[in-house]
């Protein structure tokens, strides 16, 4: 298996660690766009942030939307509403069906 890495609050992603994740803890969502090129850069096929962090790298997170590694999942953080990663996979679906499923 492929390398995994979870980006979020410290709260958040704390329990990811003895799963063997690579953990990274950022104080503001904003820190993860200097991760960003190392998180990109193929040494993880897998990378989970959660809601706040992927509102402040939408934008990168898109350039690599396509790709197939690495992919970039979002997960609820600790007080998140799911809004977020409910948008996302909605998109997802009506790209891949060419309509919205109710």
């Amino acid at each position: 298996m492929g390398k995994v890495a979870m980006v979020g609050d410290t709260t958040s992603v704390a329990g990811f660690r003895p799963l063997g994740f690579a953990v990274f803890g950022v104080e503001r969502p904003e820190q993860a766009r200097e991760l960003w090129p190392e998180l990109v850069s193929g040494t993880f096929d897998v990378v989970f942030v959660t809601e706040p962090v992927y509102e402040a790298v939408a934008d990168l997170a898109s350039e690599v939307a396509d790709r197939p590694v690495p992919a970039v999942t979002v997960v609820p953080g600790v007080g998140s509403s799911g809004g977020v990663g409910e948008a996302k996979l909605a998109r997802a679906i009506e790209r891949a069906l060419g309509t919205k499923v109710l």
